[in-house]
């Protein structure tokens, strides 16, 4: 019993100051841990912000580059930058037609003999536009007298969530011809179609405005364009998250 005694009077119990020393310990090391955690977390969110930014804008300029390279080009005019104040993928009107601006948010081009093409990111395409283009369908389709179906385009299966403003949308045109300060450029003088490259969830959340500038022409072979220049840029809500400058070469 004795024995048993010391033993007990020998053991010893965590006192409250000791406690109080381990939990301010504690409290400090995840103090610690927190200040290296929201750093970390941090350069971790930008940096896959930017890279997904990034996978955006050269999908947009392969896409763009592809576009590009299809037109048709015999003539000066058959290239030119449009700057409008604002556009909604409408027609555009003789007045407004700017061919020699030196950079704008539109690019006007020539598919082929019959048809032209506007590429631009600044406007949505609207119940309107995809209305216009039925209305044409209907007219063209009942001008043989036929009763055939509305012809089906690339924008009847744009879903309004794919239509968005900030989406790159190539518009297509029954086009016609404008002569400005001697050379006659292919104009866009009646609705055809209304598509873009991806969809919206290609995107990633982001948006896209577009700039061409600096239009180059073949001194040597009848001032034919040779290529534009385009800064892509991908936005969030944020603002401009990067920013591609490219090269787009005509055929």
């Amino acid at each position: 019993m004795k024995r048993l005694s010391n033993r007990i009077r020998t053991r010893k119990a965590i006192t409250l100051v000791e406690l109080i020393v381990a939990m301010a310990l504690t409290a400090l090391f995840a103090f610690a841990c927190i200040a290296l955690i929201l750093p970390v977390t941090k350069i971790y969110t930008e940096t896959n912000r930017i890279s997904r930014s990034q996978l955006v804008a050269d999908s947009v300029v392969d896409a763009l580059r592809a576009e590009c390279s299809k037109t048709i080009v015999t003539n000066t005019g058959d290239v030119w930058i449009y700057n409008p104040d604002s556009y909604d993928g409408k027609v555009l009107a003789d007045t407004d037609v700017v061919p020699s601006s030196d950079s704008g948010s539109v690019l006007v081009l020539r598919r082929n003999n019959t048809y032209c093409e506007t590429i631009a990111a600044n406007y949505e395409i609207s119940d309107e536009l995809v209305q216009a283009v039925a209305d044409k369908d209907e007219m063209i389709s009942g001008a043989d007298g036929s009763t055939g179906a509305v012809t089906s385009k690339s924008v009847y299966n744009i879903s309004s969530a794919d239509a968005a403003s900030g989406y790159v949308h190539y518009g297509y045109f029954l086009s016609s011809a404008v002569d400005t300060k001697g050379y006659v450029f292919v104009y866009p003088g009646d609705y055809f179609d209304y598509t873009n490259p991806y969809t919206n969830d290609a995107y990633l959340g982001y948006t896209v405005s577009l700039n061409f500038h600096d239009i180059k022409h073949d001194s040597a072979n009848g001032m034919k364009p040779v290529y534009v220049m385009c800064d892509v840029t991908v936005e969030d809500d944020s603002g401009a998250v990067c920013t591609r400058s490219v090269v787009l070469c005509f055929s």
